[in-house]
């Protein structure tokens, strides 16, 4: 199994740090049934010659919020290397990223050093806003769309996430409630078929005609 990661680590394109390689070669030397980290579920996908988390969801934000339409997008909670945008700037659009954790800007991709909140970030000259699993942050980006009447996808996270009010929900399925309570005429939850073998919950907010 070493030599597996290592290969793993020496021809997939993440530079984990020191934190997800730690969490990377736990689970790989004492596997659990349950959740696994996105470390993890990229490694297993490497294995069977399947696509990248990253990947699948760039294919699906190409097919379901085309270039042409949504030239200039900005990712929200990208991460230390802003994987994602740089995939989706391969296709052509203009991408802007935002994290606090942000260190190595892709090229062709504008990078802000910065948290994301829906009452200070400004949102206006970008044609939508995506992000994958952005945690706390997901219901800044709900909120900043429906605000700004912004075409928005967000991957979202398999356990619920704190509200801004600082309340935690009971569950995964009261989260979801709650965010589409925010915009139910706008928004929706799916579970396209993404990621082969994982479920992936999506909500999309539409506002454009």
């Amino acid at each position: 199994m070493e030599r597996t990661l290592a290969m793993f680590l020496k021809e997939n394109p993440f530079d984990y740090d020191a934190e997800q390689l730690c969490r990377l070669k736990q689970e790989i030397d004492h596997p659990q049934d349950g959740r696994s980290s996105d470390e993890k579920i990229n490694c297993l996908l490497w294995q069977r010659g399947q696509k990248s988390r990253q990947e699948s969801f760039c294919c699906y934000v190409v097919r379901n919020f085309p270039c042409r339409r949504y030239p200039h997008l900005l990712e929200v909670g990208c991460g230390r290397q802003a994987c994602l945008s740089q995939l989706l700037a391969q296709q052509g659009y203009q991408m802007s990223a935002i994290d606090p954790k942000l260190q190595r800007i892709p090229a062709h991709v504008e990078g802000i050093v910065a948290s994301f909140h829906h009452a200070r970030t400004p949102i206006s000259s970008y044609d939508a806003v995506i992000a994958q699993e952005p945690c706390d942050a997901t219901e800044h980006i709900v909120r900043s769309c429906i605000r700004e009447q912004k075409d928005f996808v967000i991957s979202l996270c398999a356990e619920a996430h704190r509200l801004i009010s600082g309340e935690q929900p009971a569950s995964i399925e009261a989260w979801y409630r709650y965010l589409l309570s925010l915009d139910p005429a706008h928004t929706v939850i799916i579970c396209p078929s993404i990621i082969p073998g994982y479920v992936t919950p999506v909500m999309i907010g539409r506002f454009r005609r």
